[in-house]
């Protein structure tokens, strides 16, 4: 597969709903050896959960699915598209959701990575997240399981400005 090139000053971030199911998941085989079901899916399009894409024009390059209860933040899914990895844009994503989670007063933020998946690692503590330990035999696999990185970062509260 081509990387193609793109700028993120051009990239629009949008709340997604059923009806973006099948651009997720066809996004989602582009990037991953493990994507999700349609049924992980349609599980988390529940009130509690948040889906945020990122667009370029009219084509959904990246997307991240939360997950929320009382004043904590779960990452459960960041995900972009194959062809335009390794520019920022999950970085990009990343940033907007904390912004966004800081905002509505979210103190803890949480996740759980793949052990194999160092870039995502690297991602994520270079953001602030903390490892917190690990999961043995979280992630299904082919050939049977993997364990998952736990991850952890502690919001500042939003203080209203002097004024």
């Amino acid at each position: 597969m081509r990387s193609l090139r793109l700028e993120q000053s051009q990239l629009s971030i949008t709340t997604l709903d059923e009806f973006d199911l099948p651009g997720m998941m066809a996004l989602e085989q582009t990037a991953s050896r493990h994507p999700w079901s349609q049924g992980q899916y349609l599980t988390c399009m529940g009130a509690e959960y948040r889906f945020l894409g990122a667009w370029y024009g009219d084509a959904l390059v990246g997307f991240i699915v939360d997950w929320r209860m009382l004043d904590e933040g779960h990452l459960m899914n960041l995900c972009v598209h194959g062809q335009f990895q390794q520019q920022g844009i999950g970085r990009y994503l990343l940033r907007y959701w904390l912004a966004s989670m800081q905002g509505a007063g979210m103190a803890t933020l949480t996740l759980e990575v793949r052990e194999s998946n160092r870039a995502a690692y690297r991602l994520y503590a270079s953001e602030g997240f903390e490892d917190q330990g690990s999961r043995p035999g979280y992630y299904r696999t082919a050939d049977g399981t993997e364990a998952a990185r736990i991850m952890s970062l502690g919001l500042s509260p939003v203080r209203a400005g002097n004024g």
